[in-house]
């Protein structure tokens, strides 16, 4: 009996550095998703004033931002008479429905592009 209780305590012991070791794994992955999120952030359009964006909300962005640089970059066009030109005359490209969003088009008149 004595035996069979050390067995027990024993993998009760072994199980509970299994799930040390899990959470440290855990926590590390999480700690490098939320900096590739914070890094992304960073690098698609935001207004001055608004609060960090949700997960989500920078995925949604994200995609929406590289769909209007691949236009551009397809267009040939400088970037700022191409977003000037979509602004005024509504031009239609292959993926202007991905990113022709009230959202982005909004950062956009933020952009600083002199």
């Amino acid at each position: 009996m004595n035996s069979s209780f050390q067995e027990e305590s024993l993998m009760e012991g072994q199980c509970k550095v299994h799930r040390q070791a899990a959470n440290v794994r855990e926590r590390r992955r999480m700690l490098s998703i939320n900096s590739a999120f914070e890094e992304l952030r960073s690098r698609v359009p935001t207004f001055p004033y608004e609060k960090r964006l949700s997960k989500i909300d920078t995925l949604r962005l994200a995609i929406a931002y590289i769909a209007l640089l691949s236009d551009i970059l397809s267009s040939g066009m400088d970037p700022k008479s191409y977003v000037d030109e979509f602004v005024r005359t509504g031009l239609k490209s292959p993926q202007s429905n991905i990113w022709n969003t009230s959202d982005l088009t909004a950062r956009l008149s933020w952009i600083k592009w002199d």
